[in-house]
């Protein structure tokens, strides 16, 4: 049977299996705050739906990634 990704990281060395799970680390924390901001659209989306808390003239941004601006 064939090793488990944790027994592949082990045999590597040491500074590999650092960047390694600084790597992890870093794209984990990414997709969380993926999630979060998807949730904060959804949420946005019923208020607006429902006619709360916007304006006609109003502009919602949604959040940013990268840089980039969801309107």
């Amino acid at each position: 049977m064939g090793k488990s990704l944790r027994e592949k990281i082990k045999e590597q060395p040491i500074e590999s299996q650092i960047k390694i799970e600084s790597r992890a680390q870093e794209l984990i924390a990414q997709e969380l705050t993926r999630q979060k901001l998807r949730l904060e659209k959804q949420q946005l989306k019923v208020r607006a739906r429902k006619g709360k808390g916007f304006k006609k003239r109003e502009v919602v941004i949604f959040g940013k990634i990268n840089d980039r601006t969801l309107i």
